[in-house]
């Protein structure tokens, strides 16, 4: 029987997804500039832009703020068809710094909770820049004693290294460790690399918290 030593967790498509939507928010904020978009056409492009960022980008994400603001910037730009003004680009960037353009999914309070009823220790492993931190605590989500992004370890799922930081600051082996996430590409494939356990959320429905407290309460 394997020990469940530490939880961790995905935070975009597991934790959060972004309110009312990418479309939306791009589109509402590029309005106060005078620049009408349809909402619905910008979430399309989103997802292609958003890729082919990641392929060309070193780390996705960026490796650091300034490199995360350049990423974006790419992303935005190919969502619009355009280079957009440095202030819009900006403007966009920091409005999903702020807990009101993000929801909280479903099961995730309640995994938290039961987490720490059982004294399990939790984090939060995720391609994500350094607004990450201080948007879990805006959203008061947590206590997490661990947040750690590609962007802090130069490294990006499925690359195995943030869970092996993660490991190394809990003082636990990864095979000691449920992943929670919602891609089998990047959060599948680093518990692939490291031996550990891969519990599948949904980006729309959230985390399985029955699966999650089975696992928890009777681990194999």
């Amino acid at each position: 029987m394997r020990r469940i030593a530490a939880v961790t967790f995905d935070a975009a498509g597991t934790l959060i997804t972004p309110h009312p939507g990418v479309g939306l928010v791009y589109a509402e904020i590029a309005a106060r500039y005078g620049l009408e978009r349809d909402a619905t056409e910008l979430d399309i492009r989103f997802a292609p832009a958003f890729k082919a960022a990641v392929a060309a980008w070193p780390v996705p994400y960026g490796r650091d703020d300034d490199d995360a603001r350049r990423f974006w910037s790419r992303v935005i730009d190919e969502t619009f068809g355009e280079p957009l003004p440095f202030e819009i680009v900006c403007d966009l960037y920091d409005a999903f710094a702020r807990a009101e353009r993000w929801r909280i999914l479903p099961g995730v309070r309640e995994a938290l909770a039961l987490c720490t009823k059982l004294t399990v220790p939790m984090a939060v492993l995720s391609n994500f820049d350094l607004r990450l931190a201080p948007l879990l605590s805006e959203l008061d989500l947590g206590p997490f004693s661990v947040v750690l992004t590609s962007a802090e370890v130069g490294a990006a799922k499925p690359d195995p290294a943030l869970l092996i930081a993660a490991c190394r600051r809990l003082g636990i082996s990864p095979t000691h460790v449920v992943h929670v996430g919602d891609s089998e590409r990047e959060d599948g494939g680093m518990c692939a690399a490291t031996g550990a356990r891969w519990l599948r959320a949904d980006p729309q429905l959230g985390i399985p918290f029955h699966s999650l407290a089975d696992m928890l309460v009777n681990p194999s």
